[in-house]
């Protein structure tokens, strides 16, 4: 039953995940052209993308925060942008759930499971790196929000158990 579940959600949502993050992907585009940028402009948040805007902050004397803000897109000249949600402190999204404790590196891991799992399920569509950025806890928000679950966008112990993540 659980699997013929996920094979039908990934199907439904597969559509959704196609779509690339409009802001993102000129944000990319733009940082490419100006040299800044050397990846795949793909619409999808990663280390690369993160690298390539605080090297542009540096040269543009922006703060530097390597995250999309108002101001960093008003100087790359991307109108009507909305910025990305910032990028999370791992320990944060832990708040209420047995990893709280847990050192850097399993938090890490259990991130990475998560995004691995919500993307199986059609939810996440970003890298699956174990780096909690604003696309991953939208993302799990949405899904917690889909399952009956109060819309955190942290990996507390009812959410874990929800996508099959608690300890062992």
């Amino acid at each position: 039953m659980f699997p013929r579940l996920v094979l039908a959600l990934v199907v439904a949502l597969f559509p959704l995940s196609l779509r690339a993050d409009e802001t993102l992907l000129a944000t990319q585009k733009k940082l490419a052209q100006l040299g800044f940028y050397k990846g795949a402009a793909d619409g999808r948040a990663g280390s690369q993308t993160s690298a390539a805007i605080r090297r542009y902050q540096i040269a543009e004397n922006l703060k530097v925060t390597g995250e999309l803000n108002r101001q960093t897109l008003q100087q790359l000249g991307i109108q009507g942008a909305a910025p990305m949600p910032p990028a999370v402190a791992i320990a944060d999204i832990f708040q209420g759930g047995p990893y709280l404790s847990s050192g850097p590196g399993k938090q890490t891991a259990v991130v990475r499971q998560a995004q691995k799992n919500l993307k199986l399920l059609g939810y996440y569509s970003g890298p699956e790196d174990g780096v909690p950025d604003g696309g991953f806890i939208s993302a799990l928000k949405v899904w917690q929000k889909s399952a009956g679950f109060r819309a955190t966008g942290r990996l507390d112990a009812a959410t874990l158990k929800g996508l099959d993540l608690t300890p062992n």
